[in-house]
């Protein structure tokens, strides 16, 4: 049973209780005149039943396709006729089986038309709920595939450009350390394989998230010849927190591709820490300002892919801090998971 009917059957319910409550008040309620009495509450009880379900569905089922036309009039008209309709047909019921009564007496004939023109009106406007609620949440629904949609492009966008800045790094050591070259292939699979067939999924462990990462600096730092060109610190202990995939990537790509060689070390810094429900990530470089310009070191494609999943992926519950200080580039990252 899909949710339209669940809800469909709950706002039926409610009202036909509500009103089958205010019927029973009524009928119970001492009368004077022509109207049937404290003895004949059943038989009454249900016809008016009757009456009330026939107006309600029939403005329910019909009358609600003139309003959602917008054509007012129209649906003004047909409320007033059918309301007339049905309740000169009741009148002749509740004449034939109980007493008889004056059909021209305006005090006994209004107060049911109105009534049966008011049910007529609840219809519509139960109709116009549902309508309503099915609407949004078909919206909602095309708005969440819109979103998975857009998030696996961003990760199209993001896994091509790795893999051209790691390749070539990888082919500088076929010729000279084919050892280390096979060692570096193999550890380029294994992020092959995370990229494929886990970093697939909405959210995966930041265990495995830190791994690749390790792998990538790894990578990276083939070209360099300082073995402390880059100080990693990540938290041991992460729990079985989960993150976004390859939500990290972009920073540490970014930091490797404007880092300059510099006799301060480390050069590029990378830190996270998990504290309760709170992920803190930096990533810091020094960067030489007269070749770095600025609008390439603050932008491009990775980082600008970063900041759209996050404000998809962390609505309100993320932080981001992007400075630059003389020769500095520091991004400052905090979720709440």
């Amino acid at each position: 049973m899909n949710i339209d009917r669940v809800l469909k059957i709950i706002i039926h319910g409610i009202y036909w209780v509500v009103y089958i409550m205010f019927s029973i008040i009524l009928s119970m309620t001492p009368k004077s005149g022509d109207w049937p009495g404290f003895n004949e509450l059943l038989p009454h009880f249900f016809i008016n039943l009757v009456w009330a379900v026939t107006i309600f569905y029939i403005s329910y089922f019909y009358l609600i396709r003139y309003f959602e036309k917008s054509q007012f009039s129209k649906y003004m008209l047909f409320s007033v006729i059918i309301s007339l309709i049905i309740s000169a047909l009741f009148f002749l019921i509740h004449k034939y089986i109980f007493r008889p009564f004056d059909l021209f007496d305006y005090r006994i004939v209004v107060p049911p038309i109105a009534g049966t023109f008011i049910i007529a009106q609840c219809g519509c406007l139960v109709r116009g709920f549902e309508n309503w609620f099915t609407g949004i949440r078909l919206k909602s629904e095309i708005e969440n595939r819109n979103l998975r949609n857009e998030l696996k492009l961003l990760k199209s966008q993001i896994n091509p450009h790795f893999l051209f800045n790691t390749h070539n790094n990888i082919d500088t050591l076929i010729g000279k350390a084919p050892a280390d070259a096979s060692k570096y292939l193999i550890a380029l699979s294994d992020m092959l394989r995370y990229m494929i067939y886990e970093a697939t999924s909405d959210f995966v462990p930041l265990e495995k998230e830190t791994e690749y990462l390790k792998r990538y600096i790894s990578l990276q730092q083939i070209r360099y010849k300082k073995n402390d060109f880059v100080r990693i610190d990540f938290a041991e202990s992460i729990g079985n927190t989960t993150v976004a995939p390859m939500l990290f990537l972009p920073f540490v790509e970014n930091a490797f591709k404007y880092s300059c060689n510099s006799e301060s070390i480390p050069v590029i810094e990378i830190l996270m820490r998990v504290e309760a429900v709170t992920l803190y990530f930096r990533c810091k470089n020094q960067y030489d300002p007269d070749k770095s310009k600025s609008s390439e070191l603050n932008g491009g494609v990775g980082l600008e892919n970063v900041k759209r999943r996050l404000a998809l992926l962390y609505p309100q519950k993320h932080v981001l801090h992007i400075t630059k200080n003389r020769n500095t580039f520091m991004v400052d990252l905090t979720l709440n998971l």
